[in-house]
């Protein structure tokens, strides 16, 4: 699993020296600056966008970015931070513009939590219709609320961290959170197989 970026953390010895090699464009820095992030981009990218066929562009777009803005890298937060910034910015823009919706569900990044190892087809079949409607319910947000929520809700990120790593003010954010989460349960009760998880949620 993972472990999330704290936007807190300043970066190390060896991050500060890894960074003044991405500078200089040195090969083996710049590749063991991906490496080391890769995983991390996708998920990200993966969870606030959904399904799409433009999921790999959108990773090599966020590098591609990262690599442009290392001169401007101050060292204010941890690499880990600082590239998941630029990948939330990549994810809004695209957000905005649209997104395809034609690559089955299977492909998309898998969560951090533990699944069975062999779950039946049955199992398998809901989760996915599941994921299907829940993902059609997310289209229906904007994107800085779509992206607030999915940070706060499934990447388990502070309102503090949200707002950091989307450039907004802790009461934006905050407001944006809530709203959000009206909206898609209000939407998820319009949807016959939805209403009891939307239920269940307001009842938290």
């Amino acid at each position: 699993m993972l472990k999330r970026p704290d936007t807190r953390a300043e970066p190390s010895a060896d991050e500060r020296a890894l960074c003044e090699g991405c500078r200089a464009g040195e090969p083996r820095a710049l590749d063991t600056f991906f490496r080391t992030h890769v995983a991390r981009v996708e998920r990200v990218i993966g969870r606030l966008i959904g399904p799409t066929p433009d999921l790999e562009d959108l990773v090599q777009t966020t590098f591609t970015e990262a690599i442009r803005s290392f001169a401007r890298f101050r060292g204010e937060a941890s690499l880990a931070t600082w590239v998941t910034r630029i990948a939330v910015h990549v994810t809004q823009h695209q957000l905005r513009r649209g997104v395809r919706r034609t690559v089955p569900l299977e492909l998309l990044p898998e969560a951090s939590e533990p699944h069975d190892a062999a779950p039946g087809a049955d199992q398998v079949a809901g989760e996915r219709q599941i994921a299907q409607r829940v993902h059609r319910l997310l289209d229906r947000l904007s994107p800085k609320k779509r992206v607030a929520f999915l940070l706060y809700a499934v990447e388990g990120h502070s309102i503090e961290e949200v707002a950091a790593l989307t450039g907004a003010g802790r009461a934006a954010t905050k407001s944006r959170i809530w709203f959000a989460r009206r909206e898609l349960l209000a939407l998820a009760r319009e949807d016959a197989l939805l209403r009891e998880l939307a239920l269940a949620e307001a009842r938290r």
